[in-house]
């Protein structure tokens, strides 16, 4: 006597629910597209919507709310750093970069302080629009001339050091 046996019952949902992710990520790509003019740090990191004035004000709100206390107004720096000079001396100066230490924070008291983690407490659109509204702040303040473009810096001259005997 031969036993046929059939697909598991979830079987077809699984199929149906990877097809509806495949598909929902696909469209995302074309609907979550902003217009032209983005930052991004290099080819490799987040583009930011620094054209898009609902996500930069609304990343205003949130930076007013939630960092303005150690970061001062619009991030021009207070008990902690500026975050909006073009240079994050202490985790680095890409936009992933900064959304990670957003979300996760700096422990490291070597770095020059602490600062706690906002990943549980902020949305990742959140996070996203604060830090597209530092990248925004920075555009402004170097059209403006307030602060010098930290993208026009050559590159540094290689180190060199001394011959020993």
């Amino acid at each position: 006597m031969s036993v046929k046996y059939s697909k598991p019952w979830y079987a077809g949902a699984l199929a149906l629910g990877a097809l509806t992710l495949a598909l929902a990520l696909t469209s995302s790509l074309f609907l979550a597209r902003p217009a032209a003019a983005q930052h991004k740090a290099n080819e490799n990191d987040l583009e930011l919507p620094t054209n898009d004035m609902s996500v930069v004000d609304k990343g205003r709100a949130k930076f007013a709310q939630r960092c303005a206390f150690c970061h001062g107004g619009d991030g021009h720096g207070g008990k902690g750093p500026c975050l909006t000079c073009g240079v994050f001396h202490y985790t680095g100066n890409t936009n992933a970069e900064i959304y990670a230490t957003i979300a996760g924070g700096i422990s490291n008291r070597a770095l020059g302080g602490t600062m706690g983690s906002f990943g549980t407490t902020m949305t990742q659109d959140e996070i996203l629009s604060v830090v597209t509204f530092l990248r925004w702040e920075e555009k402004r303040r170097i059209a403006s001339g307030e602060i010098p473009d930290p993208y026009s810096k050559k590159a540094e001259e290689p180190m060199v050091f001394p011959k020993t005997n």
